[in-house]
């Protein structure tokens, strides 16, 4: 985990590994079958810190909101270590456990049981592209601080400056060419840097999509 953190997903080696346990890489496949293995258990590591939301914390839809913002946190500060949810299906203990949690919440909304599994998938895939999304801006983040040697780099000052480079891209297309880019060019460089809002919107749009498909009452 300490060298995803460092290094990312793909940085991580066996023999990286050996290295810094003072070992060979052949004494670790004692305990894994290859390397695909043992990323599927720092994934698991990491999902371990994710903490269940209760009954404290409101309805079925509130539990579910704050279970996969906890995912998405969770996940996104451990670097890009998500990637591993897309390369294989997580079956270890803490992804059973959460995804117990959220099919259970999802039931509880009311969605149909054939459509428990596929609910759940689809949120797994919004959870693992935002936190992706995350790491790369904290990555970001850290390597401006460093470079410019100041103090930490702020997220709304990382957006404010994205938004500026877009607004540049769009304000040099041709109106004739691109109208409706043109058209909607101030909102399209200044909704990034509401990233919080951004994200709730998209978590709504998705849990409302979910709750067409409630069943039969």
């Amino acid at each position: 985990m300490q060298l995803i953190d460092e290094v990312g997903y793909a940085g991580v080696t066996m023999r990286r590994v050996a290295q810094a346990l003072d070992t060979g890489p052949a004494s670790l496949y004692v305990y894994v079958a290859d390397r695909d293995e043992l990323m599927a258990e720092v994934y698991d590591l990491a999902l371990a810190g994710i903490r269940l939301p209760g009954p404290a914390d409101g309805d079925w839809r509130a539990q579910l909101e704050l279970l996969v913002s906890r995912a998405i946190t969770t996940l996104g500060s451990h670097d890009d270590i998500a990637l591993v949810g897309i390369i294989r299906v997580p079956t270890g203990p803490h992804a059973l456990r959460i995804l117990e949690a959220t099919m259970t919440l999802l039931r509880a909304g009311g969605i149909d049981d054939k459509l428990c599994l596929w609910a759940a998938d689809l949120l797994d895939q919004y959870v693992t592209s935002s936190a992706l999304e995350l790491a790369a801006r904290l990555r970001d983040q850290r390597a401006l601080t460093a470079a410019e040697g100041a103090a930490k780099a702020t997220e709304e000052a990382m957006s404010e400056a994205a938004g500026s480079e877009l607004d540049a891209v769009y304000g040099d297309l041709p109106a004739d060419t691109y109208p409706t880019i043109h058209a909607l060019r101030p909102a399209m460089t200044t909704a990034g840097r509401n990233s919080h809002a951004y994200a709730n919107w998209k978590l709504s749009v998705i849990i409302d999509g979910l709750l067409s498909h409630r069943r039969p009452s």
